[in-house]
């Protein structure tokens, strides 16, 4: 699976206070510093999780974020938060200096590739204390030095740092995987998980509902249900999402023509290529190739991708 981490803040919280924070479409991980953090998600129980817990928040669930079960005065996380030194995002619900709780959060991707999130199923919060504490804590704080001050291999040293944080919580108990909607679908279902790999290693290939089912060890009908509910897609309508995908990373890295990608991941036709590429991410080729240059080349006036994002908590 790869794992990259988008961002990275701090939330400090005083005992008696809660900090309310939205449902938002992203996946969410913390590390508790200092303290025990209360946490409650919406449609699930409270979660009680001391210093050194790693929690996976699933995607568009409010949660809301204290030290205790009793709380006297709320913030919401829009109305506190601010910039801090080094451009750290902080996210504070207490007055003075009198916070009980800190917590690292962090936005996550976790896939296969970009297009699919192994975690969209995901409902409920996974928690634990991993019994590897000092290399986990070390490795968080590694992580939001890293955000701080980048330098060259920042981004890839957190995304290593965070996938072996994430093996160290999907380990400590391997039990909790089992309960309904307490983990993505596709961890309990290993033979979709096959086709899938197979379709991402080769998103040209001539795949049908057969082929799939067959290296998922499924049948054809099992397979196919298993599939759309695991991906939310059908196998076929995966495959073009996958060839897209593709095709959008060849176009961003390299200098091939438009219509060789094309052929490259498996389309007839360029015309038909740019009509579904445009249909997906809302551009052309052409443009999408211009853009992502801009980006990527500082001189020019685009954004880079950092660490730190406009909404971290």
């Amino acid at each position: 699976m790869d794992v990259r981490a988008e961002a990275f803040a701090i939330c400090r919280i005083a005992r008696d206070a809660a900090l309310v924070i939205p449902a938002i479409s992203d996946l969410k991980i913390m590390y508790v510093l200092k303290g025990t953090l209360h946490l409650r998600v919406d449609g699930n129980e409270p979660l009680v999780s001391p210093a050194g817990s790693v929690v996976l928040l699933p995607k568009n669930l409010a949660r809301t974020l204290t030290g205790q079960e009793t709380v006297n005065r709320t913030y919401n996380a829009q109305d506190v938060i601010h910039m801090g030194i080094h451009n750290l995002m902080y996210v504070d619900a207490f007055e003075g200096d009198e916070h009980d709780i800190r917590v690292l959060c962090g936005r996550i991707q976790i896939g296969f590739a970009n297009d699919f999130d192994a975690f969209d199923g995901l409902v409920q919060p996974i928690s634990a204390r991993p019994e590897n504490d000092a290399f986990v804590r070390s490795a968080f704080e590694t992580m939001l030095d890293e955000s701080r001050f980048r330098t060259a291999g920042s981004q890839t040293l957190a995304n290593t740092l965070m996938k072996a944080c994430l093996v160290e919580l999907l380990r400590h108990d391997l039990d909790q995987l089992h309960n309904p909607g307490g983990s993505p679908s596709i961890l309990l279902k290993p033979g979709v998980g096959r086709s899938v790999i197979a379709i991402l290693s080769q998103p040209s290939a001539m795949h049908t509902v057969a082929s799939l089912a067959k290296a998922a060890c499924m049948s054809r009908s099992a397979f196919a249900k298993a599939f759309v509910e695991t991906t939310g897609a059908t196998p076929i309508e995966f495959v073009a999402r996958a060839r897209l995908a593709k095709a959008r990373d060849l176009i961003a890295a390299t200098e091939t023509s438009i219509a060789s990608i094309a052929t490259a991941v498996g389309f007839a036709s360029r015309s038909h290529f740019s009509s579904r590429f445009r249909q997906r991410y809302g551009e052309d080729p052409t443009a999408y190739r211009r853009r992502a240059r801009q980006e990527a080349d500082p001189t020019s006036g685009g954004s880079s991708t950092t660490l730190v994002g406009d909404y971290p908590a």
